[in-house]
């Protein structure tokens, strides 16, 4: 038994005397389960979990053949941002089953990353997940992306002098894609953003399939109910966000656009916008790199700092401000917008932001 253990520790202390600490800890969570956070590591634990449906560039190869993958990205959340990070496969596509299980490992954890996983079954976790009032969800696309796109779109209306109520914007995505980033920006004050998908734009009354999140976005979109493709949609619009990897990507995009616009290829899809004044992407090569990793260690770092209950909008916009003023003003170009993934301070300033918001927003637990 535990408590038998003898065998001697560094300190000169005897393994039963780590163990009555150890029972003593877990007789005090017995009675007060809150003490977790002060008495064991879930404070600073992180889940990452998949299912291996929709690896980048490899589609849905299971979940044995993705495990490199979550393993990669909890190596650099512990690089990073000293995030202590398991990489955890679910042997299922069963929403029910995947939901019942990231659950039950709930008190090991302060938070979930979903990574690589569809996009529909990915936004229904997390929206069964959040009702659940016990675990924080992040996810690249969903929580990420946005928070990344907004910094980089604030900063690059700043260099060329307007204003984001007064632009209009185009997004090029799937719905379940475009959902966050519309609330988003929409929260951040964009007034004039169209959706456009493989169907073209997004429009209420418009004729064939559809489900709840093409409708919200019939509602929430397209205040001039513009009809068509992509070509005719992006006609004198301000602003163009490419989230999927269907459209069709060249230098006549940025032609039809309005003078200086600004163009951000968030896909691996390779393109020459021409003429755009401003254009951003998630490659190495861009002339502003739009890099995950901006985001995710010092949004997760400060979530967990705050051992907050959720990821709410509060925290994800102070983390987007944040992002945005690690460029100082008077750095500001067309080809710098956005802070380098090596700027020293860029974890602590997203983690301080982020923990901050969520004490404000009282959804912090920090004891």
């Amino acid at each position: 038994m535990l408590e038998q253990v003898t065998e001697k520790k560094g300190n000169g202390q005897d393994g039963t005397a780590y163990a009555r600490q150890a029972i003593d800890s877990c007789r005090t969570l017995s009675n007060d389960p809150a003490q977790a956070w002060r008495l064991t590591d879930r404070w600073n634990n992180a889940a990452v979990v998949t299912d291996g449906s929709c690896v980048p560039g490899l589609g849905d190869i299971g979940p044995l053949a993705s495990l490199p993958l979550v393993e990669e990205k909890g190596r650099l959340l512990s690089k990073l941002a000293d995030i202590s990070a398991f990489p955890l496969v679910l042997d299922t596509k069963s929403l029910d089953d995947a939901v019942t299980a990231i659950i039950s490992l709930a008190p090991s954890f302060g938070v979930v990353n979903l990574e690589a996983m569809n996009e529909n079954a990915s936004m229904e976790i997390k929206r069964r997940l959040a009702e659940f009032d016990e675990l924080p969800v992040y996810h690249d696309t969903q929580d990420g992306l946005p928070i990344l796109g907004l910094a980089a779109l604030l900063n690059a209306l700043r260099v060329l002098g307007k204003k984001m109520a007064d632009v209009r914007m185009v997004l090029v995505a799937g719905e379940t894609e475009a959902l966050p980033m519309v609330d988003f920006f929409r929260l951040a004050g964009a007034a004039d953003i169209v959706v456009c998908d493989r169907s073209g734009a997004i429009h209420k009354g418009r004729p064939g399939a559809t489900n709840w999140v093409k409708e919200e976005l019939a509602q929430k979109t397209n205040p001039r109910q513009l009809r068509g493709n992509l070509g005719k949609v992006v006609a004198g619009a301000d602003v163009l966000v490419i989230l999927s990897q269907n459209a069709p990507l060249g230098k006549d995009l940025a032609g039809p656009m309005a003078s200086d616009a600004i163009i951000f290829n968030l896909t691996d899809q390779k393109a020459d916008f021409g003429q755009a004044a401003i254009t951003a992407g998630l490659g190495p090569n861009q002339p502003n790199q739009l890099s995950p990793c901006l985001v995710f260690p010092g949004v997760i770092r400060g979530v967990l700092n705050a051992r907050a209950t959720v990821i709410n909008a509060t925290m994800k916009m102070a983390a987007a401000l944040a992002l945005s003023k690690l460029v100082p003003e008077s750095d500001m170009a067309r080809d710098f917008i956005v802070p380098s993934v090596s700027k020293p301070n860029l974890v602590p300033v997203l983690a301080e932001a982020v923990s901050t918001a969520a004490a404000a927003s009282g959804v912090s637990r920090f004891l």
